[in-house]
């Protein structure tokens, strides 16, 4: 397993890395027991005379054999797995060490089979961590709507996408929540708020990166030595 950067790395902990489902097949297709069967036969078996008795022949079922041949992996491939499965476990470590609702958020912002339980926790601490007293029930109430396209956003920035635009957030609160929100108001009504919601994101995503990145220098710090 590469360690690029704490984004990648909390992705790829989550899951062993493999070509495609048919190579997978494959492989474990070369590390399998192969059994080999010999046919049954008759075989003529001779009874030599005995005193007075005659040579009696008969014919009997030659015993079946099955042969078990074990096929192992090659030794290179073996050891680049476990180190793989060494360093997913340290990551996936250092992502326990998070509170729940933290890990939770890194989980929505870099899994890649990201789950509704993610989001809702993602959302939920975006909520709690951020003061809207200021603001009337009615727009507190479309902030908190806000919140979730200021995560998508965010998720889209963070894994190498464009920050969505004014013409978007409102596209996506009309579908989502059937909330109607003017673009051309958008500086007016919407951008502090807009900021101030990524810049929650953007420390709770600091916070989420730490651990991991302790876990990368600490590996670099040990392929150096």
């Amino acid at each position: 397993m590469k360690l690029i950067n704490a984004r990648q790395a909390w992705t790829d902990a989550q899951h062993e890395s493999n070509a495609s489902i048919s190579a997978l097949a494959a492989d474990r297709a070369k590390s399998a027991t192969v059994v080999r069967k010999e046919k049954a036969a008759l075989r003529e078996i001779i009874f030599a005379a005995q005193g007075e008795d005659k040579e009696e022949r008969i014919m009997a079922v030659r015993q079946k054999i099955s042969i078990a041949e074990t096929r192992r992996a090659p030794i290179g491939r073996s050891t680049h797995r476990a180190a793989h499965l060494l360093t997913m476990g340290k990551v996936q470590k250092a992502i326990e060490s998070l509170p729940f609702q933290v890990q939770q958020l890194g989980h929505y912002l870099y899994h890649p089979c990201m789950t509704v339980v993610h989001m809702l926790n993602a959302e939920k601490l975006i909520w709690s961590d951020t003061d809207f007293s200021a603001l009337t029930d009615a727009k507190a109430a479309k902030v908190h709507c806000l919140i979730t396209c200021a995560l998508q956003s965010y998720k889209a920035e963070a894994n190498g996408g464009d920050a969505w635009g004014p013409a978007r957030v409102s596209d996506a609160m009309l579908k989502l929540y059937g909330i109607a929100i003017q673009p051309k108001h958008w500086d007016r009504d919407w951008l502090d708020i807009w900021n101030f919601l990524r810049k929650a994101i953007v420390e709770v995503d600091i916070q989420v990166q730490q651990p991991v990145w302790q876990v990368i220098h600490a590996e670099n710090s040990e392929d150096a030595a």
